[in-house]
């Protein structure tokens, strides 16, 4: 699924959330399958809380979705990816030519 992007708002609030790597590389994991903080934690080698707050940025833009499910010890959080490209718009027909 795709989002494209027009409003120069959404498109600013996209931009500052992929101006980390460590976002994109969730966003690319998670496109290829859902994955758990821990698993994330484990293929990024950061912190939990790191990852969660990163994922937390990313849930809120509405770029990632999180489920729960029953773990081991508890409640898992699974995140998956909601879109597979990100496109940005910059000139709509409603645009002038004009700068």
């Amino acid at each position: 699924m795709e989002l494209i992007i027009d409003d120069p708002e959404k498109i600013y609030e996209i931009s500052k959330a992929l101006s980390t790597m460590t976002r994109i590389n969730i966003l690319q994991l998670v496109s290829i399958t859902p994955m758990s903080i821990s698993e994330l934690t484990e293929k990024l080698n950061m912190s939990k809380g790191n990852i969660s707050s990163h994922i937390s940025e990313l849930e809120n833009l509405g770029l990632v979705e999180v489920e729960y499910q029953n773990g081991i010890k508890g409640i898992k959080k699974i995140i998956k990816a909601k879109y597979d490209k990100i496109i940005i718009v910059l000139k709509t027909s409603n645009s002038s030519n004009e700068p």
